[in-house]
């Protein structure tokens, strides 16, 4: 008889009723268990998905006992026709109703595979415990079924949500569907193998006990991470439990979750119970566990070790071999030195630490006492790659002996912030301190902030980095340091010669008005890539600050600048940040500007607009805090929409708050311009590089534009005067002459070379960009490969159906579902689509890095030739004039008729040794001499163009002027003279900064006064004031168009102010009396 012949109809429809439709039943048989000793009793053993329900064999059934499969401690078959079972230790017999001992089989291989369904990955020797099963043959039979299951096609995330809903089960809670379809979603989408609470924190606490069980055989999850989260009891519980039962679970983050002293204990002794544990993570920070709890993990951290090669028998159910305990973190945990110690003593103790420890993190607890286990840790040799100690009131002095001896070869991160000096002394300082920055190999990242750190100290620092040659692209913090101007002064001195410094962070040093100074330094390291200087201009005085931001500006100018990203937030610089605002425009070296906090203003956000119209190098910029309104944020998105780089803006929140008040509407409208304008960047575009070279065009022309002019108009007029003394059959005579026309030709054709090198390049694009072909040619070579690829595939495919489904799959069929793939290929990726893929995506970066290079070469080529076409006039001009191979002397000529001072005279001060030092630099030193403008004989030439530099940055608006008129240019109200006269009368660009004026007269000596006037004799009683003014200033004639020449040494020149120029705006005209009445025809 069969088992369903047992069970009759209205049994089975009893059943079914007691247990409810929604339990699915996989097995019924009528068995004879034992209730007392020797006595047994008709039951219907019923196998549910999870769970064993053991029913009475009346009408109406009942439930008699039930309970869950995880509570089965032991499946025992001693005899052919007997099955036990221990649960909860309790144990269960049951024999067969018709002593038939298949149905016992068939009882242990449907309870075995029903655990196995649940847990597929898990050997089911992990779960329950004792298996004795005879006769072997009944073992053998359940291990191939077991075999069976696992060969099955792999569930999502291994199963979880069976095992959610199994737990769910077990702990009697309802089964929340979010939860499974969370997990087989959203974390099987993203691969995720780290299980995060966060995501189910909405959940009832109750609701998370099952989420936590559900990992205690689930071998899909790695990672556990219970971060910010206050834990319930059962919960907690749970986690204990999981912890001591998982195979799988490598790194668990406990941070925040208020574990105690008493909890940390009781974790302790589940990860030691676990002898399956590959645990390689642990971090229990922000938790109070204290001195107390620390000692409750001594143990266990002292236990976990790495797996020897050649052990993997040893490593546990899954077959995966434990590598150790790679990170540790116990920061904020009220750890005192005591607990350090404690805690490090294990870590020396476990001999496979220094191998396998790679991150240590006690930041956050109170070091003040010595913590020797620390040190004598990090001294012997290690492969600790982070090491965080910031706020531990450790003494610097200390810790770094101990780096130096241990933490030299692997140590990439090092954290040792709001840390102190046992002394500001500078003799105290070890010398361990120096020599560990100077012996390290693999130092990434270092963070000495709110250190309070010596000068002596920060000295042997950027003295021993400056000294390493193994590390490079270091990131460096040394803000909140209060180094002040003494500090800054280091800084200048030091910084430049460091050369594996990339980031760099000296905010909020008081360095004040000194921070000039250390910016020009951080100019000649050209390896600083990040610049952090905000919040050190507090007390700075106003007069100052303007020197800090032209040096910035100067900085950021230069040709060969490495700077990517610039930090001078909270600054306040309010109306001097315009300068570097101005320079933004033509910067081709920041990406990345925080300007927040420096009140601009609206005059600010306009004058950044400005900038962005033009600038192609910026990506990112935050402006939050500087006062802008509505019609600030109204300008910036305007220049937005000729700029295509700038990629990101932070929402200005405080600036904005403001305006949500007053204009929510259009506030909203202006933030939602900005952002489409953004977003529009954000996609790749083909953009052409006209703009780029008429900007550079302007640039370079503006700057060379007024030499070239007046270097021409010299020559021809130079040519043109000697043209007329020199007889029409001198050969000899003409040819330095038509040379040096041949040379103003070439000048005036220079101007336009940027325009032509433009012509050139789109010449080139029109005729066909090699570029753009070659992605072309690609782009279809590209499609024949995806056809083919795609083609390759499916025949795979179809071979691999063939051989699961071989009476099925016939050709005819493999060959429709061959067409209809290369159908859906063509329609759904043609060829145009591949084209535009490549050349908008991967061409358009090409394409702006090849403009880039084409401005940047052709500015290159233009600014050489321009060069070269000055130094040719000027030779020419020299040529003319006989200059070429005489020096000219230092004397003006003005003052060679004069007779010298004695030498008592010069030797009476620092005044006449000054001048003797001069005049003795000045013999000998072949630049041109001071006071450039008292010489008419012979123009000194400059030899190069105006600064490029000065040009590229944008002129003071008139937002930024009194009354409409700007502050540091007072228009000319006069009508502008010709060219030629304008070169005559003006004086050349005044002498550079090393040039001093000085008065050549002053050590003369004076004639002694007799008496002294009673009073000042101003003129006769009735006589007129203009008496005297035409002869003193003559009328005004045209100039002479030829270079003045030097007069002779009977002659004497007067020099006489012009009447007509302002004295502030124009230098003095000078005016050769002789040479005036003989040009004049006087």
């Amino acid at each position: 008889m069969s088992i369903r012949s047992v069970l009759t109809r209205d049994l089975n429809e009893s059943i079914r009723t007691c247990l409810g439709r929604a339990v699915k039943i996989s097995m019924k048989c009528m068995v004879r268990m034992e209730t007392k000793q020797d006595k047994f009793e008709n039951r219907v053993l019923a196998f549910s998905a999870c769970r064993l329900f053991i029913m009475t064999a009346k009408v109406p059934s009942r439930i008699d006992h039930h309970f869950h499969y995880l509570d089965i401690q032991a499946i025992e078959s001693k005899q052919t026709t007997e099955f036990c079972l221990v649960v909860n230790d309790k144990r269960y017999t049951f024999i067969p109703a018709d002593d038939r001992h298949n149905e016992i089989d068939a009882m242990i291989i449907n309870l075995g595979v029903s655990i196995k369904n649940i847990f597929p990955s898990v050997p089911l020797s992990h779960i329950v415990r004792k298996l004795d099963v005879v006769p072997a043959r009944r073992v053998q039979k359940l291990h191939e079924v077991a075999r069976l299951v696992e060969a099955r096609e792999p569930v999502p995330c291994g199963g979880f949500s069976t095992q959610y809903a199994c737990m769910c089960d077990y702990h009697n809670l309802p089964y929340r569907e979010e939860v499974a379809w969370d997990v087989d979603t959203i974390y099987l989408s993203h691969d995720s193998r780290e299980l995060s609470l966060q995501d189910f924190d909405h959940l009832d606490p109750k609701d998370l006990v099952p989420i936590i069980s559900a990992l205690e055989y689930n071998t899909w999850f790695t990672k556990l991470r219970i971060s910010h989260l206050r834990l319930s009891h059962e919960a907690a519980e749970r986690l204990l439990h999981v912890l001591k039962k998982s195979v799988s679970l490598e790194e668990v983050y406990l941070d925040n979750t208020g574990l105690k002293a008493d909890l940390a204990g009781k974790l302790s002794m589940a990860l030691l119970a676990n002898t399956s544990s590959l645990l390689t993570v642990l971090d229990v920070s922000h938790n109070a566990v204290e001195d107390k709890g620390v000692a409750h993990f001594v143990p266990a951290i002292a236990k976990i070790a790495e797996t020897p090669p050649g052990a993997s028998h040893l490593t546990g159910p899954v077959g995966r071999a434990s590598k150790g305990l790679k990170r540790l973190g116990f920061a904020h945990c009220n750890l005192t030195a005591k607990g350090v110690n404690q805690l490090c003593h294990a870590l020396s103790l476990n001999r496979t630490m220094s191998t396998t420890l790679t991150a240590l993190d006690l930041s956050g607890n109170n070091m003040k006492e010595e913590v020797t286990n620390l040190y004598n840790f990090l001294a012997q040799p290690n492969a600790v790659t982070s090491l965080n100690v910031s706020g531990c009131d450790l003494l610097l002095d200390s810790i770094f002996g101990a780096l130096l001896r241990g933490c030299t070869t692997h140590l990439a991160r090092l954290d040792v912030s709001k840390n102190v000096f046992n002394t500001k002394k500078s003799k105290d300082i070890p010398p361990s301190f120096k020599q560990f920055f100077t012996s390290t190999i693999a130092l990434k990242y270092l963070n000495c902030s709110s250190c309070r750190m010596p000068l002596e100290a920060l000295k042997n620092l950027l003295l021993g980095l400056a000294c390493n040659e193994s590390t490079v692209d270091v990131e460096l913090d040394l803000s909140a340091n209060s180094l002040g101007p003494p500090g800054a002064h280091v800084l200048e001195s030091c910084i430049h010669g460091v050369k594996c410094i990339a980031s760099l962070d000296i905010s909020e040093n008081g360095l004040e008005q000194d921070l000039a100074g250390v910016v020009t330094a951080v100019s000649r390291n050209k390896s600083v890539r990040i610049l952090k200087m905000g919040r050190n201009m507090a007390n700075t005085k106003s007069k100052h600050v303007h020197h800090v931001v032209d040096a910035v500006v100067q900085m950021i100018q230069e040709e060969d600048c490495m700077l990517e990203v610039l930090y001078i937030n909270d600054s306040r610089l309010k109306a001097d940040l315009y300068s570097l605002l101005n320079a933004l425009g033509s910067n081709n070296c920041l990406q990345t500007l925080d300007i927040s906090g420096n009140l601009m203003g609206d005059t600010g956000a306009r004058l950044l607009s400005k900038a962005l119209q033009i600038n192609c190098r910026l990506r990112q910029i935050s402006l939050d805090r500087n006062g802008v309104s509505l019609q600030g944020l109204s300008d910036i998105a305007y220049g937005l929409q000729s700029n295509h780089t700038l990629k990101y803006i932070p929402a200005p929140l405080y600036d904005l708050a403001p305006c949500m008040k007053l204009s929510p509407d259009r506030t909203e409208a202006v933030w939602r311009r900005l952002q489409d304008l953004l977003h529009r960047n954000m996609a790749p575009q083909m953009r052409h590089s006209g703009q780029a070279f008429r900007l550079q065009q302007g640039l370079l022309l503006s700057s060379a534009q007024q030499m070239l002019d007046r270097l021409i108009g010299q020559i021809r007029e130079q040519v043109r005067t000697l043209r007329e003394k020199t007889p029409p059959d001198d050969e000899r005579a003409e040819l330095p002459l038509s040379r040096a026309e041949a040379v103003c030709e070439d000048a005036q054709r220079c101007k336009q070379l940027m325009a032509r090198f433009h012509t050139v390049v789109m010449e080139r694009e029109a005729s066909g960009n090699p570029v753009e072909l070659k992605l072309s040619q690609v782009a279809e070579q590209l499609h024949s490969v995806i056809a083919q690829h795609i083609e390759a595939t499916v025949d795979r495919m179809l071979e691999a159906a063939e051989a699961e489904c071989p009476h099925v799959l016939l050709s005819a069929v493999q060959q429709a579902i061959r067409s209809a793939s290369a159908e859906r290929v063509r329609l759904a990726l043609p060829a145009d689509q591949v084209r535009s893929a490549l050349q908008q995506r991967a061409g358009s970066e090409l394409a702006e890095r090849v403009n880039e290079l084409h401005v940047a070469v052709a500015a290159q080529v233009s600014d050489r030739v321009v060069d070269e076409v000055i130094e040719s006039l000027t030779r020419s001009y020299q040529e003319l004039t006989g200059d070429a191979g005489r020096k000219r002397a230092c004397t003006p000529d003005v003052l060679k008729s004069h007779p010298r001072p004695p030498d008592g005279a010069e030797a009476g001060g620092a005044d006449s040794s000054h001048s003797k030092e001069d005049v003795g630099s000045e013999r000998s030193d072949p630049s041109p001499p001071k006071l450039e403008y008292l010489n008419l004989a012979t123009p000194q030439l400059h030899a190069k163009k105006l600064n490029l530099q000065g040009r590229k940055m944008r002129p003071k608006s008139v937002v930024d002027s009194v009354e409409g008129v700007s502050a540091e240019r007072i228009p000319d109200l006069l009508p502008s003279l010709d060219a030629t006269e304008e070169e005559v009368d003006t004086v050349a660009e005044l002498p550079a900064s090393a040039y001093q004026l000085r008065h050549l007269g002053k050590a003369r000596p004076r004639r002694a006064k007799s008496r002294a006037p009673t009073r000042p004799v101003v003129g006769e009683e009735g006589a007129d004031v203009d008496t005297g003014l035409d002869v003193f200033f003559p009328p005004a004639r045209s100039l002479p168009s030829s270079p003045l020449t030097s007069p002779d040494s009977e002659s004497r020149s007067v020099t006489a102010w012009s009447p007509c120029r302002r004295w502030w705006r124009s230098p003095p005209r000078l005016l050769v009396c002789d040479r005036w009445q003989s040009g004049c025809g006087a």
